[in-house]
């Protein structure tokens, strides 16, 4: 028996979230940063499950993983580009598109017409974006980020499992951040 075998393809992976997190959560003081980094990893793992070798344990080799993921989360955070949002200084990008996605124009403080104008198109494209999005993504999407229905109810409703909630919700999330770009970055 090769040593690749040695980790069943149908392993559920998803036990050792836990500690993963903890060990994200370590690393990364960002909360929805340290979860995407551990599907990311997840993901990796389970894409690359045949070259396991078995010459540790497989908490260990998911972890060496998750470590890579999240050097790569740091390489890609600092090339981010942050909104000029006054009193918004530390959300991300995603978080951005979920406050546009529940605010509705013309519903802001201040009389800046370029401001208004601007807010109004993003709204309109991450309206657009959304639509565009395939339906396993878009339904989850919306019941999390904008309706904020709990994961649980989202699981039953759909029918997934929570580790595939958290999978489509950053794989939405990336998307429309990807899309929508050119409305991110300030002027």
């Amino acid at each position: 028996m090769s040593a690749a075998l040695a980790l069943d393809p149908a392993a559920d992976l998803a036990v050792h979230r836990g500690a993963m997190l903890r060990f994200a959560r370590r690393k990364i003081r960002d909360e929805a940063l340290a979860e995407d980094t551990v599907q990311d990893a997840l993901l990796a793992a389970l894409s690359a499950r045949h070259s396991f070798q078995g010459q540790s344990a497989v908490r260990t080799w998911l972890i060496g993983i998750l470590n890579h993921k999240i050097q790569d989360a740091f390489r890609r955070e600092t090339r981010y580009v942050k909104l000029d949002v006054p009193g918004d200084e530390g959300a991300e990008a995603e978080d951005r598109l979920e406050l546009a996605a529940s605010e509705q124009p013309g519903t802001a403080d201040d009389d800046d017409p370029l401001q208004e104008v601007a807010r109004r198109r993003m709204h309109a494209a991450l309206i657009d974006e959304v639509e565009r999005l395939p339906d396993g993504l878009r339904s989850v999407f919306m019941m999390q980020a904008i309706e904020g229905v709990a994961t649980a109810e989202v699981c039953e409703k759909l029918n997934i499992t929570e580790a595939n909630v958290w999978v489509r919700l950053h794989r939405a999330r990336k998307r429309l951040a990807e899309r929508l770009e050119d409305h991110l970055v300030a002027a």
